[in-house]
C-alpha cells in the first residue's frame, strides 16, 4: 500500500458560498494517498450538515466551530492532527484539477523545496484568467530605508498569452490560498502569528523561508483555481465583513511592519491596506444593486452601507469579547496611508 505522505488541510477564506464544489474537487481529483483535515469556522447550518455527512462517508477530520476564525487561527487548530511529511494548505473556496497533488509532491521531492505553489487561477479553470503563478517578495533598500516589494507574476493574464513562459522554477511568493509545505517547517518557523488576522501571513512565512535559505518553488503543472465573490450569499456576509474588516487589516498590517522592521510609511504597506479596503467594499456594490433601482444611486448606496455597518460591528463585537487582548490593537494600530501610483 502506497505510504500516507501529506495531510491536507482546508480552511476557511472569506465565505462558504461554494464549499461543496470546493470539497468535492479534491475527493475528484487527488489521485495520491491523503489525510484530510477540514476546519469549518462558523459555517452557516446547510453547510455544517453538508460537511458533517461527507466527513461520515470519507472518514476525515473535521473540526468545528460555532464562531468565525481567521484563517491562520484556523490552520493553527488543524496541525495538532498533521503528521504526515508534507501538509497541503487549501483555502475552502479553491478548486483543484487532476493530478494537483502528485505534482507538487514531485516537485518537493525533486528540488527539495520546503514549499512549492500551483498555478493558480481565478474562476473557472478552464477560462485561463491567471490569478498569480508565484511572484516576487523581498525586504529592499529604497532611499537608505527598509521597504518592502511584492508582485504576483502575470496577474490577470490568460494561460493562452504566457503559457509559454511558466515552467517549474523558485520564486519567492506562493500564497496559502494553495501552499504545500514540509511539516518540519513548523518546528522552525513562527506560524501561528495571532495578530495575522486578514493578510501578510504568506509574505511571512515566504520571507522567513528564504532568508534561511530553503527553496520555494512554482509547479505551474499542478493548476488550482479561486472561486472568489462576487456574487455573495447573504449567509456569507457577516464572515466577509469580519474576515477583510478595517480593525483585522489594520492590526495584521501593523505586525507585518514591527516583525520586518519597515517604516510606518512603506509603500507597499500603504498600497496593500488600499486593496484590502477595496476588497471589503465589494459588498456595497452588491448589496446596493436592488436598491439603486428603487431610490436611486445615492440612497441605494447608503442603504448598502447601513447594512454592513450594522453587520460589521455586531461582528467585531463578538470576536472582541473572544479576543479581548486585541481591543486595545484595534483601537491603536494605525491605518496606512494611500500612496501615490508608482511609475
Amino acid at each position: 500500500m502506497t505510504e500516507t505522505r501529506t495531510t491536507v488541510v482546508v480552511a476557511p477564506r472569506e465565505q462558504f458560498r461554494v464549499t461543496r464544489p470546493a470539497l468535492e474537487s479534491i475527493f475528484a481529483h487527488t489521485e495520491v494517498p491523503y489525510k484530510l483535515v477540514y476546519v469549518d469556522g462558523g459555517s452557516p447550518a446547510h453547510v455544517r450538515r453538508y460537511l458533517e455527512r461527507r466527513a461520515r462517508q470519507r472518514g476525515f477530520t473535521l473540526i468545528r466551530t460555532e464562531h468565525y476564525l481567521s484563517p491562520m487561527e484556523a490552520r493553527g487548530l488543524a496541525l495538532p492532527h498533521a503528521d504526515t511529511e508534507y501538509v497541503c494548505f487549501v483555502d475552502n473556496d479553491v478548486v483543484v484539477t487532476h493530478g494537483w497533488l502528485n505534482r507538487l509532491l514531485r516537485c518537493a521531492d525533486e528540488t527539495e523545496a520546503w514549499a512549492v505553489g500551483p498555478l493558480c487561477f481565478n474562476g473557472n479553470p478552464a477560462d485561463g484568467l491567471i490569478h498569480m503563478a508565484g511572484g516576487e517578495a523581498r525586504i529592499v533598500e529604497e532611499h537608505g530605508r527598509r521597504a518592502f516589494f511584492e508582485q504576483h507574476r502575470f496577474p490577470q493574464r490568460h494561460l493562452h498569452e504566457v503559457g509559454a513562459q511558466l515552467r517549474r522554477e523558485p520564486t519567492e511568493l506562493v500564497e496559502f490560498r494553495c501552499k504545500l509545505l514540509r511539516r518540519e517547517a513548523f518546528d522552525k518557523f513562527d506560524f501561528r502569528e495571532p495578530r495575522f488576522l486578514s493578510c501578510a501571513e504568506s509574505l511571512d512565512l515566504c520571507l522567513q523561508l528564504r532568508q534561511a535559505g530553503y527553496p520555494v518553488m512554482i509547479e505551474p503543472a499542478a493548476v488550482v483555481s479561486n472561486l472568489q465573490p462576487p456574487p455573495f450569499a447573504w449567509s456569507d456576509l457577516p464572515f466577509y465583513l469580519l474576515r477583510w474588516s478595517d480593525p483585522w487589516n489594520r492590526i495584521s498590517l501593523q505586525r507585518f511592519r514591527e516583525l520586518w522592521d519597515l517604516p510606518a510609511d512603506d509603500w507597499w504597506v500603504g498600497d496593500h491596506y488600499r486593496w484590502l479596503t477595496n476588497h471589503r467594499r465589494l459588498t456595497t456594490e452588491w448589496i446596493a444593486q436592488q436598491p439603486r433601482k428603487v431610490v436611486g444611486w445615492r440612497r441605494g448606496t447608503a442603504v448598502a452601507d447601513l447594512l454592513i455597518h450594522t453587520i460589521e460591528r455586531r461582528e467585531m463585537r463578538r470576536f472582541f469579547r473572544r479576543r479581548p487582548e486585541l481591543v486595545d490593537l484595534a483601537r491603536t494600530a494605525p491605518a496606512p496611508k494611500y500612496p501615490e501610483p508608482r511609475t
